[in-house]
């Protein structure tokens, strides 16, 4: 199932691009996008080719913080009117439960998780698996809009903490000035911690009315949108991967559904559990490979591989490349990487 996201989330791009002395139609052009400089909010794109952009901007740019920078630019606006819910919430943990809860309707192609910890939440936020290309962009994108939009809240707001996937940048003077002082690198989720204190503070626009009325109307959206049960899926496997077997019971449970009705709903979007913790087990493995700095026997825990051998064999089976060399730069290009791997063979045995 093709993942898109509306042009919106390139709101900028053009700018930052000419101001870092690119050319936007060449970029855009090579990331295969057919997009103006005057960006049509109505126009869809696939996420792998959004994920493209970011990185061949960077690359050829020489600029490590493209996403990052980007977010600068932007802020939830760029969700066209699903901003409005989110300004509508009564206070700050309204509104990201709702930007949890709704955002499948703006894309299936990146996921956001709220999860619970001692003193308030971790938001979680990545790739969705299938495009094959880096995360790091579009996590770091991400993040400097949520930081954005709390400070926007909240004057002055810092995270107690942000653990990213990746490894750290040569120059992290950027990420400490967007993102704030406690980042934490080559983690095991990318997470952003809230503590319930700034939850609890309110939004700067509040109506109950109008949030009312959006949220009736982003229910029905979502139920009409295909993909949202996989997306929803796929967020559960995330979350729990590197703590917890996950079984087609309790993603039922999780979701509030029966384990038929699961199976069902998958099915329907042409997919499964075992097949949905692969891509997510492929997705993770290439991405711990290319961006951060781990040991294969760690990234080999992490995705509950019972052995590192076993690892190996998946990566090969899923790029053709052992996890020795596609750590140290060989075989996958930004364009070839998009392309989806085979992973309808067996997912080990997290799925029950």
């Amino acid at each position: 199932m093709a993942k898109w996201v509306s042009s919106s989330a390139l709101f900028g791009a053009p700018d930052l691009v000419a101001k870092l002395g690119g050319h936007w139609a060449t970029l855009s052009a090579a990331a295969e996008l057919d997009l103006r400089e005057n960006l049509e909010p109505a126009k869809l794109i696939e996420v792998a080719g959004l994920a493209r952009f970011l990185g061949l901007a960077a690359e050829t740019l020489e600029c490590e913080s493209f996403g990052l920078m980007l977010s600068q630019y932007q802020g939830f606006s760029v969700l066209g009117s699903l901003a409005l819910l989110l300004e509508s919430a009564d206070t700050i943990g309204e509104s990201l439960q709702d930007l949890a809860a709704y955002f499948p309707v703006f894309t299936i192609g990146a996921l956001i998780a709220l999860v619970e910890t001692k003193g308030g939440i971790e938001v979680n936020y990545e790739l969705a698996a299938g495009t094959g290309l880096p995360h790091r962009h579009i996590t770091e994108l991400g993040f400097g809009i949520l930081v954005k939009e709390m400070r926007r809240h909240i004057p002055g707001w810092e995270p107690e903490y942000i653990t990213f996937r990746h490894a750290p940048p040569e120059n992290s003077t950027q990420h400490r000035q967007f993102l704030g002082k406690t980042i934490h690198y080559n983690a095991d989720r990318n997470s952003i911690f809230i503590n319930h204190e700034d939850l609890a503070q309110p939004t700067c626009v509040r109506s109950m009315q109008v949030h009312g009325e959006l949220a009736a109307q982003y229910n029905v959206l979502r139920e009409a949108t295909p993909g949202t049960v996989t997306a929803a899926v796929e967020t559960i496997v995330r979350t729990f991967m590197a703590h917890e077997t996950i079984h087609l019971s309790k993603a039922a449970t999780l979701l509030g559904m029966s384990r038929r009705t699961l199976q069902r709903k998958l099915a329907e979007d042409g997919t499964s559990l075992a097949e949905i913790i692969d891509a997510v087990r492929a997705d993770l493995a290439l991405s711990y490979l290319q961006e951060s700095r781990l040991k294969v026997t760690e990234i080999a825990e992490i995705l509950q591989f019972s052995e590192t051998s076993a690892l190996s064999r998946a990566v090969v089976r899923w790029y053709g490349q052992s996890p020795r060399a596609i750590k140290d730069g060989a075989s996958i290009s930004l364009l070839a990487a998009s392309q989806k791997p085979d992973r309808k063979r067996g997912a080990g045995s997290l799925a029950h």
